[in-house]
């Protein structure tokens, strides 16, 4: 029987095992936030507990591995348009800031976190836009020439 040659290679791979580690710590910490709520065994607590520290500094460990090995050049980025990977990145956290800010406005906080709310919301949703209005840009100028 011969060796077993594999032709898939992760280029990227801390960044992979990030990836793989965060789902199974957001597990562990909603497993162990419910436990302790909930006054579950104790023993069940305290192993969930552990996981979730695991897991989470599994994740963070080798995100940062891979931002240190971004920054040193070794390793490709994700998304090789910095603009791209922005706007990606924003989207999100100005999706969830315009629901933080609708939800502070229809529950009547109190006006300062809803002043900061909207303020970030507003902010988070403008550079979103910028971000995808510059990837857009840069697309249209590789395709004029």
């Amino acid at each position: 029987m011969g060796k077993v040659n594999n032709e898939l290679v992760i280029k990227n791979e801390n960044l992979f095992r990030a990836w793989v580690s965060l789902p199974a710590a957001i597990l562990f910490i909603l497993l162990s936030i419910n436990s302790v709520a909930t006054s579950g065994i104790l023993l069940f607590q305290i192993i969930f507990i552990l996981l979730a520290m695991y897991f989470s500094l599994n994740a963070i460990s080798y995100a940062a591995q891979y931002t240190n090995e971004l920054y040193e050049g070794k390793t490709e980025p994700l998304f090789e348009n910095k603009n791209l990977s922005n706007a990606i990145i924003f989207s999100p956290l100005a999706i969830l800031a315009v629901l933080v800010a609708s939800n502070s406005i229809t529950t009547s906080a109190s006006v300062v976190f809803q002043t900061v709310s909207v303020l970030t919301a507003f902010i988070l949703v403008l550079y979103a836009i910028a971000y995808a209005a510059f990837y857009t840009n840069d697309c249209y100028e590789t395709t004029d020439h």
